[in-house]
């Protein structure tokens, strides 16, 4: 890639095939304006130079900090002493003054707007003061029509950069205006070598290694390339082609966009389709898992239900036949015969099994017993007094309780006992 100029006038092809060969060089730009349109310096920043710009107009030196961060703005005017004056701002353009003559021109001419901003002013000399002893290689001067009052403010003793470049005709005319001022140029030992039509070059005294260089305007043989940032005719072509170009890179980038957004639409579809089918794959074999179970329970159900039939047929032949030889009893003599034996033992039956349900009864009622003591009798006509029966009971877990019981008592409790005992055998 050749060289890619921004400036307006290739001033910056100029200083380039004289400074190219200096590392990490330092510019002064004064009345620097745009940080990329017309700029001398966006060449050497992107190569790795760094410096000052002097750019007194509001706007210009905002962009100038937001696009220089890494480099020193300074938003002053520059004169021949320090103080204030009325800077004619026109908005948008390089035009900004502090002559008011010129100022008036561009109202009647152009029929621009201006803003008159009180400024700041410094000199050359104490604006730059800490390059003082340094290396400056270049300085340009762009003040519309403001030039000598700069120059009068220079230190010449202090501040020497190699280069000086210094706008040189009146604001927009091919009329010259530096004999007002170049002899304070050519006093502090600074030699004219090149006019480009706009700004006059100078090299110091001590750095006439580099007049060759000016020796011919910008040609072939600087390999330069416009960047479409200069704002004169020059450009047009190179920016009308590099807007045909971001055009149609925008008009193919959306179309990009609309075939990415409808591919992506499509994937995300297919992706829940997929999804989708997925899990009806997985409830089918669910399912298909479940009929299996269920044809299984069906056929082991089948099987005891045939089981059970076959069991229930068996039973049914053997009741039938169960029924047959019943019938055969009933219907026999042997059964008719006993059947007042069959009546008199049934109701026996009953007879001792309700007797030893009311002694269990009556038991239970005197309570329960847990032993029984039986006394020695006296012989009543020897005149001993017979002795009750002495029994221990307990009732309901309370503590047991010895009872004697009356002669009467006793005689019940024997029968019921003898009672109890005869149905227990």
């Amino acid at each position: 890639m050749g060289f890619l100029s921004y400036a307006q006038n290739f001033e910056d092809v100029m200083l380039w095939r004289a400074l190219g060969h200096v590392s990490d060089g330092t510019y002064v730009d004064v009345g620097a304006q745009h940080p990329r349109i017309d700029s001398v310096s966006r060449a050497f920043y992107e190569r790795g130079w760094r410096g000052v710009h002097v750019e007194p107009v509001p706007a210009f030196a905002q962009l100038l900090r937001e696009d220089r961060p890494d480099e020193t703005v300074l938003q002053v005017a520059l004169g021949e002493r320090e103080g204030v004056l009325e800077l004619n701002v026109f908005a948008d353009t390089g035009l900004s003054t502090a002559i008011p003559g010129y100022a008036e021109r561009h109202q009647a001419e152009r029929g621009y707007a201006v803003e008159r901003l009180q400024t700041p002013v410094l000199t050359l000399k104490s604006a730059l003061e800490r390059l003082d002893g340094k290396d400056v290689h270049w300085l340009k001067i762009d003040v519309e029509g403001f030039e000598e009052q700069v120059l009068r403010g220079w230190d010449s003793t202090r501040l020497r950069p190699w280069v000086l470049v210094v706008e040189a005709t009146v604001p927009n005319s091919t009329e010259t205006d530096h004999d007002k001022w170049e002899h304070l140029v050519t006093a502090a030992g600074y030699r004219y070598v090149y006019f480009d039509g706009l700004n006059r070059f100078y090299i110091a005294d001590e750095h006439p290694e580099l007049a060759a260089a000016f020796s011919a305007p910008p040609n072939i043989f600087d390999a330069v390339e416009v960047s479409g940032q200069a704002s004169w005719g020059l450009c047009n072509v190179a920016v009308a082609e590099y807007r045909g170009q971001v055009a149609d890179l925008t008009s193919r980038l959306h179309a990009r966009d609309a075939e990415l957004a409808a591919s992506e639409a499509a994937r995300a579809a297919a992706e829940r389709e997929a999804k989708r089918a997925a899990e009806l794959d997985a409830r089918l074999a669910a399912l298909s898992g479940q009929a299996a179970a269920a044809r299984d329970k069906i056929k082991e159900l089948e099987q005891k239900a045939y089981f059970w039939w076959q069991a229930a047929e068996d039973l049914r032949k053997q009741v039938d036949a169960l029924g047959g030889e019943l019938g055969h009893v009933y219907a026999s003599k042997s059964w008719r015969v006993t059947e007042p034996l069959r009546f008199a033992y049934t109701h026996a039956s009953r007879g001792r099994r309700f007797a030893g349900r009311v002694a269990r009864w009556a038991l239970r009622q005197t309570g329960r017993v847990a032993r029984v003591v039986t006394g020695q009798g006296s012989d009543a006509a020897a005149g001993k007094a017979a002795e009750a029966p002495v029994v221990v009971v307990s009732q309901g877990g309370a503590p047991a309780v010895t009872r004697r019981l009356s002669p009467r008592a006793a005689r019940l409790y024997a029968e019921l006992k003898q009672a109890v005992d005869g149905d227990a055998e």
